[in-house]
Protein backbone atom coordinates (compact mmCIF):
# COMPACT_ATOMS: atom_id res chain seq x y z
CA UNK A 1 0.00 0.00 0.00
CA UNK A 2 1.36 3.45 -0.90
CA UNK A 3 1.65 6.27 1.64
CA UNK A 4 -1.66 7.74 0.46
CA UNK A 5 -3.94 4.85 -0.37
CA UNK A 6 -6.97 3.54 1.45
CA UNK A 7 -6.23 0.26 3.26
CA UNK A 8 -8.15 -2.87 2.24
CA UNK A 9 -10.10 -4.82 4.86
CA UNK A 10 -11.21 -8.29 3.73
CA UNK A 11 -14.22 -9.59 5.68
CA UNK A 12 -13.37 -13.15 4.66
CA UNK A 13 -10.47 -12.95 7.12
CA UNK A 14 -12.92 -12.43 10.00
CA UNK A 15 -13.36 -16.19 10.28
CA UNK A 16 -10.89 -18.48 11.97
CA UNK A 17 -7.34 -17.76 13.06
CA UNK A 18 -6.96 -14.64 10.91
CA UNK A 19 -9.62 -12.67 12.84
CA UNK A 20 -7.25 -11.24 15.46
CA UNK A 21 -4.90 -9.77 12.86
CA UNK A 22 -7.87 -8.32 10.96
CA UNK A 23 -9.20 -6.66 14.12
CA UNK A 24 -5.82 -4.98 14.64
CA UNK A 25 -5.60 -3.92 10.99
CA UNK A 26 -9.10 -2.43 11.05
CA UNK A 27 -8.52 -0.42 14.22
CA UNK A 28 -5.29 0.98 12.81
CA UNK A 29 -7.01 1.86 9.53
CA UNK A 30 -9.94 3.67 11.13
CA UNK A 31 -7.89 5.55 13.74
CA UNK A 32 -5.13 6.50 11.28
CA UNK A 33 -7.13 7.15 8.08
CA UNK A 34 -10.87 6.90 8.77
CA UNK A 35 -11.64 5.37 5.38
CA UNK A 36 -11.15 1.84 4.02
CA UNK A 37 -11.82 -0.33 1.01
CA UNK A 38 -13.97 -3.30 2.03
CA UNK A 39 -13.58 -6.67 0.29
CA UNK A 40 -15.36 -9.98 0.73
CA UNK A 41 -18.91 -8.62 1.02
CA UNK A 42 -21.46 -11.29 0.10
CA UNK A 43 -23.94 -10.37 -2.62
CA UNK A 44 -22.21 -7.17 -3.75
CA UNK A 45 -22.78 -6.98 -7.53
CA UNK A 46 -21.76 -3.54 -8.75
CA UNK A 47 -22.61 -4.34 -12.39
CA UNK A 48 -26.22 -5.14 -11.52
CA UNK A 49 -26.43 -2.13 -9.21
CA UNK A 50 -25.20 0.15 -12.00
CA UNK A 51 -27.77 -1.33 -14.39
CA UNK A 52 -30.60 -0.69 -11.94
CA UNK A 53 -29.36 2.81 -11.19
CA UNK A 54 -29.38 3.63 -14.91
CA UNK A 55 -32.83 2.07 -15.18
CA UNK A 56 -34.37 4.07 -12.35
CA UNK A 57 -32.96 7.46 -13.29
CA UNK A 58 -33.93 6.93 -16.94
CA UNK A 59 -37.61 6.70 -15.98
CA UNK A 60 -39.76 9.75 -16.80
CA UNK A 61 -39.60 12.40 -14.08
CA UNK A 62 -43.37 12.01 -13.62
CA UNK A 63 -42.88 8.33 -12.72
CA UNK A 64 -40.08 9.10 -10.27
CA UNK A 65 -42.05 11.89 -8.60
CA UNK A 66 -44.88 9.46 -7.79
CA UNK A 67 -42.62 7.87 -5.19
CA UNK A 68 -41.16 11.11 -3.88
CA UNK A 69 -41.49 12.23 -0.27
CA UNK A 70 -44.23 14.59 0.84
CA UNK A 71 -42.28 17.85 0.55
CA UNK A 72 -41.84 17.20 -3.18
CA UNK A 73 -45.13 15.35 -3.76
CA UNK A 74 -48.07 16.47 -1.56
CA UNK A 75 -49.94 13.25 -2.40
CA UNK A 76 -47.22 11.14 -0.73
CA UNK A 77 -47.51 9.81 2.82
CA UNK A 78 -43.73 9.61 3.22
CA UNK A 79 -42.02 12.37 5.22
CA UNK A 80 -38.43 11.08 5.11
CA UNK A 81 -37.89 8.33 2.55
CA UNK A 82 -38.45 8.39 -1.17
CA UNK A 83 -37.19 9.95 -4.39
CA UNK A 84 -35.44 13.34 -4.04
CA UNK A 85 -35.31 15.43 -7.22
CA UNK A 86 -32.46 17.86 -7.90
CA UNK A 87 -32.84 21.07 -5.87
CA UNK A 88 -31.81 23.93 -8.13
CA UNK A 89 -29.30 26.49 -6.89
CA UNK A 90 -27.80 24.30 -4.16
CA UNK A 91 -24.17 23.17 -4.00
CA UNK A 92 -25.29 19.56 -3.71
CA UNK A 93 -26.61 18.64 -7.16
CA UNK A 94 -28.00 15.14 -7.05
CA UNK A 95 -31.17 13.12 -7.16
CA UNK A 96 -31.70 9.93 -5.26
CA UNK A 97 -34.03 7.14 -4.23
CA UNK A 98 -33.89 5.83 -0.66
CA UNK A 99 -35.12 2.28 -0.05
CA UNK A 100 -36.14 0.84 3.30
CA UNK A 101 -38.52 -1.96 4.30
CA UNK A 102 -41.95 -1.29 2.80
CA UNK A 103 -40.90 1.59 0.55
CA UNK A 104 -42.31 1.40 -2.94
CA UNK A 105 -40.46 1.75 -6.23
CA UNK A 106 -41.34 1.28 -9.90
CA UNK A 107 -41.49 -2.41 -10.73
CA UNK A 108 -38.54 -3.78 -12.66
CA UNK A 109 -38.57 -7.52 -13.48
CA UNK A 110 -35.61 -8.10 -11.18
CA UNK A 111 -35.58 -4.89 -9.18
CA UNK A 112 -37.54 -6.01 -6.13
CA UNK A 113 -35.34 -9.05 -5.52
CA UNK A 114 -32.10 -7.22 -6.28
CA UNK A 115 -32.79 -4.31 -3.97
CA UNK A 116 -33.92 -6.66 -1.21
CA UNK A 117 -30.64 -8.54 -1.63
CA UNK A 118 -28.79 -5.33 -0.87
CA UNK A 119 -30.16 -5.29 2.64
CA UNK A 120 -27.50 -7.93 3.24
CA UNK A 121 -25.10 -4.99 3.36
CA UNK A 122 -26.47 -4.45 6.87
CA UNK A 123 -24.93 -7.74 8.00
CA UNK A 124 -21.57 -6.72 6.52
CA UNK A 125 -21.83 -3.44 8.44
CA UNK A 126 -22.70 -5.18 11.69
CA UNK A 127 -19.75 -7.54 11.27
CA UNK A 128 -17.52 -4.49 10.83
CA UNK A 129 -18.90 -3.08 14.07
CA UNK A 130 -18.18 -6.38 15.83
CA UNK A 131 -14.58 -6.19 14.63
CA UNK A 132 -14.33 -2.56 15.75
CA UNK A 133 -15.71 -3.49 19.18
CA UNK A 134 -13.08 -6.19 19.59
CA UNK A 135 -10.39 -3.74 18.47
CA UNK A 136 -11.30 -1.46 21.37
CA UNK A 137 -11.44 -4.38 23.86
CA UNK A 138 -15.22 -4.09 24.14
CA UNK A 139 -17.66 -7.03 23.99
CA UNK A 140 -18.14 -8.29 20.44
CA UNK A 141 -21.84 -7.33 20.44
CA UNK A 142 -21.25 -3.89 22.03
CA UNK A 143 -23.14 -2.09 19.23
CA UNK A 144 -25.84 -4.70 18.56
CA UNK A 145 -28.50 -3.21 20.90
CA UNK A 146 -28.44 -0.03 18.80
CA UNK A 147 -29.67 -1.96 15.76
CA UNK A 148 -32.29 -4.31 17.21
CA UNK A 149 -35.09 -5.02 16.61
CA UNK A 150 -34.89 -2.59 13.68
CA UNK A 151 -32.94 0.48 12.59
CA UNK A 152 -33.02 3.51 10.28
CA UNK A 153 -30.35 2.44 7.77
CA UNK A 154 -30.91 3.43 4.16
CA UNK A 155 -30.03 2.02 0.75
CA UNK A 156 -29.57 4.83 -1.76
CA UNK A 157 -29.18 5.12 -5.49
CA UNK A 158 -27.63 8.51 -6.29
CA UNK A 159 -27.39 10.21 -9.69
CA UNK A 160 -25.34 13.36 -10.25
CA UNK A 161 -26.81 14.90 -13.43
CA UNK A 162 -24.82 17.35 -15.58
CA UNK A 163 -25.12 20.97 -14.48
CA UNK A 164 -24.26 23.39 -17.31
CA UNK A 165 -24.81 26.50 -15.15
CA UNK A 166 -23.69 25.72 -11.59
CA UNK A 167 -23.85 28.43 -8.90
CA UNK A 168 -20.57 30.05 -7.91
CA UNK A 169 -20.81 28.30 -4.55
CA UNK A 170 -20.42 24.99 -6.42
CA UNK A 171 -17.13 25.99 -8.07
CA UNK A 172 -13.60 25.53 -6.82
CA UNK A 173 -11.51 27.15 -9.52
CA UNK A 174 -12.40 25.34 -12.73
CA UNK A 175 -13.82 22.34 -10.89
CA UNK A 176 -17.59 21.97 -10.47
CA UNK A 177 -18.61 20.26 -7.23
CA UNK A 178 -21.56 17.87 -7.25
CA UNK A 179 -21.68 17.41 -3.48
CA UNK A 180 -19.86 19.71 -1.10
CA UNK A 181 -17.39 18.61 1.55
CA UNK A 182 -19.24 17.00 4.43
CA UNK A 183 -19.12 14.45 7.23
CA UNK A 184 -21.73 11.70 7.34
CA UNK A 185 -23.87 11.91 10.47
CA UNK A 186 -24.39 8.15 10.70
CA UNK A 187 -22.50 5.18 12.17
CA UNK A 188 -20.97 3.76 8.97
CA UNK A 189 -21.30 4.48 5.25
CA UNK A 190 -20.75 1.73 2.67
CA UNK A 191 -20.37 3.18 -0.82
CA UNK A 192 -20.27 1.51 -4.23
CA UNK A 193 -18.31 3.39 -6.88
CA UNK A 194 -18.25 2.84 -10.65
CA UNK A 195 -15.25 2.99 -12.98
CA UNK A 196 -17.22 5.08 -15.50
CA UNK A 197 -17.96 7.78 -12.91
CA UNK A 198 -14.87 8.92 -10.97
CA UNK A 199 -14.85 11.90 -8.64
CA UNK A 200 -14.95 10.58 -5.07
CA UNK A 201 -12.46 12.39 -2.84
CA UNK A 202 -11.60 12.22 0.86
CA UNK A 203 -9.65 14.53 3.14
CA UNK A 204 -6.42 12.82 4.19
CA UNK A 205 -4.97 13.01 7.68
CA UNK A 206 -2.48 15.72 6.59
CA UNK A 207 -5.47 17.81 5.38
CA UNK A 208 -4.76 17.16 1.69
CA UNK A 209 -7.48 15.97 -0.70
CA UNK A 210 -7.11 12.41 -2.00
CA UNK A 211 -8.83 10.97 -5.07
CA UNK A 212 -10.38 7.57 -4.33
CA UNK A 213 -10.19 5.44 -7.50
CA UNK A 214 -12.69 2.71 -8.27
CA UNK A 215 -11.50 -0.79 -7.40
CA UNK A 216 -13.60 -3.64 -8.83
CA UNK A 217 -15.56 -5.56 -6.21
CA UNK A 218 -14.58 -3.29 -3.33
CA UNK A 219 -16.79 -0.95 -1.31
CA UNK A 220 -15.56 2.31 0.20
CA UNK A 221 -16.32 2.66 3.93
CA UNK A 222 -16.02 5.64 6.20
CA UNK A 223 -16.93 6.14 9.83
CA UNK A 224 -19.72 8.60 10.57
CA UNK A 225 -20.06 11.19 13.31
CA UNK A 226 -21.84 8.79 15.67
CA UNK A 227 -19.09 6.16 15.56
CA UNK A 228 -16.42 8.86 15.80
CA UNK A 229 -18.06 10.17 18.96
CA UNK A 230 -18.45 6.70 20.50
CA UNK A 231 -14.91 5.56 19.66
CA UNK A 232 -13.12 8.87 20.11
CA UNK A 233 -11.37 8.50 16.73
CA UNK A 234 -11.15 11.20 14.21
CA UNK A 235 -22.27 3.07 5.34
CA UNK A 236 -25.50 4.56 5.65
CA UNK A 237 -25.69 2.29 8.73
CA UNK A 238 -27.96 3.93 11.28
CA UNK A 239 -29.15 2.79 14.73
CA UNK A 240 -32.78 2.37 15.71
CA UNK A 241 -34.73 5.58 16.40
CA UNK A 242 -34.72 5.32 20.21
CA UNK A 243 -31.23 3.78 20.49
CA UNK A 244 -29.09 5.61 23.06
CA UNK A 245 -25.93 6.74 21.23
CA UNK A 246 -24.37 8.35 24.31
CA UNK A 247 -22.14 5.33 24.87
CA UNK A 248 -18.35 5.14 24.78
CA UNK A 249 -15.94 2.34 23.89
CA UNK A 250 -13.31 1.43 26.50
CA UNK A 251 -10.72 4.20 26.80
CA UNK A 252 -12.95 6.79 25.13
CA UNK A 253 -14.34 10.10 26.39
CA UNK A 254 -18.00 11.16 26.03
CA UNK A 255 -18.42 13.87 23.38
CA UNK A 256 -22.16 13.96 22.66
CA UNK A 257 -23.02 15.41 26.09
CA UNK A 258 -21.21 16.49 29.23
CA UNK A 259 -23.32 14.06 31.27
CA UNK A 260 -22.32 10.43 30.56
CA UNK A 261 -25.57 9.25 32.17
CA UNK A 262 -27.79 11.33 29.88
CA UNK A 263 -29.53 9.32 27.15
CA UNK A 264 -29.22 10.66 23.59
CA UNK A 265 -31.78 8.93 21.32
CA UNK A 266 -30.47 8.59 17.78
CA UNK A 267 -33.68 9.65 15.99
CA UNK A 268 -34.02 13.23 17.30
CA UNK A 269 -30.22 13.66 17.14
CA UNK A 270 -29.96 12.69 13.46
CA UNK A 271 -33.04 14.66 12.40
CA UNK A 272 -31.53 17.82 13.85
CA UNK A 273 -28.26 17.09 12.04
CA UNK A 274 -29.73 16.41 8.59
CA UNK A 275 -31.90 19.52 8.41
CA UNK A 276 -28.80 21.37 7.19
CA UNK A 277 -29.26 19.54 3.87
CA UNK A 278 -31.60 21.17 1.35
CA UNK A 279 -33.70 18.05 0.80
CA UNK A 280 -34.46 17.78 4.54
CA UNK A 281 -34.98 21.43 5.49
CA UNK A 282 -38.72 20.92 5.90
CA UNK A 283 -38.42 17.75 8.01
CA UNK A 284 -38.60 19.42 11.42
CA UNK A 285 -40.83 22.46 11.80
Amino acid sequence: MSAKELPVIDLRLAKGTTRGALVKQLREALTDVGFIYLAGVDGCDEGELLRLTHWFFSLPIETRMKISKKSFNPASDYEYRGYFPVIQGEVSHKEEKIFYEDNQWPVDPSGDTTFTDYFRMTEASLELLRLISEGFDAPTEFFTPLFTPDHLSTLRLIHYPPRPHPPESARVGEVVIQTGEHRDSVMLTLLTTFKQYPGLQVRWKDDSILDVPHRPGLLVVNIGMVLAAISGVPFFLEPRYHGNINIVLPGGTPTLTTDPEEEVPYGPWIFNKITRFAEYKDLIK
